[in-house]
């Protein structure tokens, strides 16, 4: 019996959700987290005129993060230290509150929440 090997689409798509969830992920997080709203998200599935499987980042300063599957596609473990840094570099934290849920946090973020209002 032969092993079975999925077609290149079906790769491609599962490689696009992880980038997706990475991204989103962490933008999640840091919203939850900080209440901060500067920062919005979408992707070439739920957007028109962005590039086939690819996340937009983009914040209130005007700044835009793109990331398209095929430049990250081997390297997706690096996809969330970009975002970290880049959500770090384009939103005010100052004044931000996050709702009130259970949701206890990202460390990350909470710390990050904690110096911006010092």
């Amino acid at each position: 019996m032969d092993e079975y090997t999925a077609p290149e689409w079906l790769d491609r798509y599962k490689a696009f959700k992880s980038l997706c969830a990475a991204v989103s992920g962490e933008y999640i997080r840091f919203g939850l987290t900080t209440g901060c709203e500067d920062i919005s998200y979408t992707h070439s599935q739920r957007t028109d005129g962005l590039p086939n499987y690819s996340c937009r980042l983009e914040a209130a300063d005007g700044a835009a993060l793109m990331l398209e599957l095929d430049e990250w596609r081997g390297r997706l473990d690096e996809v969330r230290v970009l975002v970290r840094s880049w959500l770090g570099e384009h939103s005010n934290l100052r004044g931000c509150k996050p709702a009130q849920t259970r949701y206890g946090g990202d460390e990350y973020w909470r710390t990050q929440l904690q110096r911006a209002n010092q």
